[in-house]
């Protein structure tokens, strides 16, 4: 094991020596373990595959999210423009009058700054917190979706479509899957414009889960 520099002085090994090659240690017998009688053999698998990818990108209630979220961030962005033509507006005015910005004219300014980054900063974490709130729902239901469709079918193994290099389309049931959650799920719940998942997580209006970037399915 290569020791780290603090453990190294710890145990007195010089910190700039150059690594030592591993020991060789002795390696007593264990017990050899002979094979073992036959035993009750598994049933055969009954296999199913979904493409959560595909999934979501047919969802109704994704495609939903998705628009309205779009609207948001194009919003944001035309805010967050609209302040940076302000600011720097009135640092064409500072330079036009031919004085040095005087020690209050650059405090403003960067109290302005340093709350425009906390004020847009918080809209982008919102618009992230908002789209998970939506998609988790999704992927909650397709996953109730799979497991009924796994148990209609007597299916005993269900893979993710990425995890298994090559399967046979027919053991695929996206396609089923994408039926029943369009007709299920065909929208769900996001805050509104002026809200905080945050802070409506605090109400208690909901169940509540850790926020997760990129899940791609699991209960929550």
């Amino acid at each position: 094991m290569t020791l780290t520099p603090v453990v190294a002085m710890a145990q007195g090994a010089p910190t700039g020596a150059a690594p030592q090659q591993p020991p060789v240690l002795p390696m007593p017998a264990v017990p050899e373990f002979k094979p073992l009688p036959p035993g009750t053999r598994p049933a055969a698998p009954v296999i199913g595959v979904f493409n959560t990818q595909m999934i979501m990108s047919q969802s109704v209630a994704v495609q939903k999210v998705e628009k309205e979220l779009g609207t948001r961030r194009e919003a944001l962005v035309s805010d967050v423009r609209a302040e940076e033509t302000q600011l720097q507006g009135i640092r064409q005015t500072i330079l036009k009058s031919g004085k040095a910005p005087t020690p209050a004219q650059q405090q403003d300014l960067q109290k302005r700054v340093m709350a425009d980054r906390t004020k847009f900063g918080n809209r982008s974490r919102i618009l992230e917190e908002d789209a998970q709130v939506g998609l988790n729902q999704v992927q909650r239901e397709i996953q109730q979706i799979v497991s009924a469709i796994a148990r209609a079918r007597g299916m005993t193994m269900v893979l993710q479509a990425g995890t298994a290099a090559l399967h046979d389309n027919t053991l695929d049931i996206s396609s089923e899957v994408i039926t029943h959650l369009n007709s299920t799920l065909p929208s769900v719940y996001i805050p509104g414009p002026n809200e905080d998942p945050e802070e409506i997580a605090k109400t208690g209006k909901y169940p509540v889960a850790p926020f997760q970037m990129n899940d791609q399915g699991g209960d929550q």
